[in-house]
């Protein structure tokens, strides 16, 4: 029997509810259907996974699926759903194209990275969105030295520096005064936080440069620290003289295409609704 697997979200009701009416409607066609809990970590042999929120939801559970080559299609249950292929007053007829093999895969290249500290790896991550280097408790801006294929290239001095993949740049990097990449492109953009010296313009640099950056802060007395932020979702400290690592990973994230959208399109109606409801 075909699988498939369902990730709601649980802080919603209405994602809740939702996951039983999709796991008949998959039932009824033939699906054996798992509805994963927040710890759960789904089977391999799943043919797709129907993730029920917004954005957040979706980041999550692509850390589940990604290395598991399982593509995802998100229905709306959060804001602006970017991420999301639909909403729920169409999520049946996109589940009945699903079914009928009536779709595409969009693969979405990831971020992987890791933090060096005297020589020693302190911390892994990997990112489909973003890491983003902020002074957070630091009471004062600091510096980044970027170094690109190892060679010293931009020197940021301020509040921080994003690092984003083509689908993390309409999120924070967006905010930031970031330019927009299309979701299928091999590029990632660095954009400063705040400047002090620093071109105001991002620069956008091939999927296959690989990136060091080291930290450097200036202070006599311990004032707090900054940190990296992985997706908004997980932190860490960084202190003087680490330096991080940050590559394209391996793995793509699979996202499913029901729909025809045009990609600019979208985007306009969702920076539309953003600032319509300012969200």
């Amino acid at each position: 029997m075909k699988k498939a697997i369902i990730i709601p979200n649980y802080l919603k009701k209405e994602s809740v509810s939702f996951s039983k009416i999709a796991e008949k409607k998959l039932n009824d066609s033939g699906y054996e259907v798992e509805i994963l809990t927040e710890k759960q970590v789904p089977d391999k042999d799943s043919e797709f996974a129907l993730v029920l929120g917004g954005d957040g939801t979706m980041l999550r559970a692509c850390k589940k699926l990604y290395d598991k080559d399982i593509a995802m299609l998100g229905i709306n249950f959060g804001n602006l759903g970017y991420l999301t292929e639909c909403n729920p007053d169409n999520a049946l007829d996109a589940i009945d194209k699903l079914t009928q093999g009536e779709y595409t895969i969009e693969n979405r290249i990831m971020l992987k990275g890791e933090v060096l500290r005297n020589g020693k790896v302190a911390y892994e991550f990997s990112a489909l969105n973003e890491v983003a280097f902020f002074r957070a408790s630091l009471l004062k801006a600091f510096t980044l030295e970027i170094f690109i294929n190892q060679m010293l290239t931009q020197t940021v001095v301020g509040d921080g520096l994003i690092v984003a993949t083509p689908t993390g740049s309409t999120s924070y990097n967006l905010s930031a005064g970031g330019p927009v990449l299309t979701p299928n492109a091999d590029n990632m953009v660095l954009t400063a936080v705040s400047p002090i010296y620093y071109p105001r313009s991002s620069l956008v640099i091939n999927g296959s440069d690989k990136l060091e950056i080291k930290v450097s802060i200036n202070s006599i007395t311990k004032t707090g620290s900054p940190s990296i932020q992985i997706d908004g979702d997980e932190f860490f400290e960084i202190y003087n003289g680490d330096i991080i690592r940050i590559e394209k990973h391996s793995k793509k994230v699979k996202t499913i295409k029901i729909t025809n959208n045009n990609f600019y399109q979208v985007l306009s109606k969702k920076l539309s609704k953003a600032t319509y409801e300012g969200i």
